[in-house]
């Protein structure tokens, strides 16, 4: 479980440093203060040897909302991931765990040198357009991956471990990931668990189904008491998101899960039974989640249920952007409540 992460030069964040991490950790702040680049920085520090695999699936669902970049240009794909568009400067983040030594991932653009040449005349090498290196470096050891982009295209790296983590956005589908997941708690006779957060919105449901009614697309369904199948997606917005939420967790021992707009979609009344479930599933499975929030009736939803259950885990973490840092605040769940007793909005 991640601590402390610092974090330099990455996205809008020229620099922030974080202490006191818990295992459901609340980001709160501004719009442009820097909540999602915070929570991606924290997957990057999760699994910082998998760095360029992780970059490269959050940028490519980044631009799938707004372009059809190609991986292949490194001006419209890479260069946002960077400071200012410092690619030559690059980025570092530090963090500190309880289960590894600290450790700092670097990621930088690598100046790329010409052709060779022999008595004038250009040797058959195949010299990189551009290349990316991303360095992790802990206690004695250093380990370095890179990708490059030749005539010959992209090459990522091999993956070098096996960090399980999730990334849940809002989205009007369900995607190919959660309904593959969900699939195999189903071979596995674990879906209950599904059945179960479902419940919390709609106290009629008794099961859920992936069907294909017209052969070609499977589609999950949620069986009702009275009702029978109905499509989740006819069922609006919270319980699609309660499906995505409960799967990620059922399908994963010791993940990291991250949960951008929580509150998205879903009605101020199911606010404190999602933290409930959160609470209880979190300490069962050994997760830690990061979640980002515009919502202050959320924040305090979270309070009250984690004083509830006695659960000293939450932490609600407020950005600052200010001129040359971002200044993070953290509170546990005392603090929020002390603030909510006082009238006091620590939103931001």
């Amino acid at each position: 479980m991640l601590t402390s992460i610092t974090v330099e030069n990455f996205r809008g964040i020229e620099r922030l440093h974080v202490e006191g991490l818990g295992r459901v950790n609340l980001i709160i702040g501004r719009n442009d203060s820097g909540k999602t680049a915070l929570m991606e920085a924290l997957m990057l520090a999760r699994d910082p040897r998998n760095a360029i695999g992780i970059l490269t699936a959050r940028q490519r669902m980044r631009v799938a909302n707004t372009s059809n970049t190609d991986i292949a240009d490194f001006d419209e794909f890479w260069l946002p991931i960077f400071h200012r568009m410092d690619a030559l400067a690059g980025f570092r983040i530090h963090s500190t765990s309880f289960a590894d030594l600290p450790l700092t991932l670097a990621v930088a653009k690598e100046p790329v040198d010409g052709p060779m040449t022999i008595d004038g005349l250009k040797a058959s090498v195949v010299t990189p357009a551009w290349t990316l290196k991303a360095t992790v470096a802990g206690g004695r050891h250093e380990t370095t991956s890179v990708i490059d982009q030749t005539a010959t295209g992209e090459k990522l790296p091999t993956a070098q471990t096996n960090i399980p983590s999730r990334w849940i956005s809002p989205s009007p589908v369900i995607g190919s990931e959660d309904i593959r997941a969900f699939s195999k708690l189903k071979q596995q006779g674990r879906d209950e668990a599904v059945t179960d957060l479902l419940r919390y919105v709609n106290d009629q449901v008794s099961g859920v189904e992936l069907l294909a009614p017209t052969g070609n697309r499977v589609s999950v369904y949620v069986r009702l008491r009275r009702e029978g199948l109905v499509p989740l997606l006819m069922m609006g917005e919270g319980m699609k998101r309660y499906f995505e939420f409960a799967v990620s967790f059922a399908a994963t021992d010791g993940a990291s899960i991250h949960i951008d707009e929580i509150e998205n979609g879903l009605h101020h009344s199911v606010m404190e039974p999602l933290w409930t479930w959160i609470s209880k599933a979190t300490r069962a499975k050994s997760v830690q989640v990061f979640a980002t929030t515009h919502s202050e009736e959320c924040v305090q939803a979270a309070s009250r249920v984690f004083k509830a259950e006695n659960d000293n885990g939450l932490r609600v973490i407020r950005l600052d952007k200010q001129e040359h840092l971002t200044k993070a605040v953290v509170y546990d769940r005392d603090l929020v409540e002390a603030a909510e007793r006082m009238g006091v909005e620590i939103r931001g």
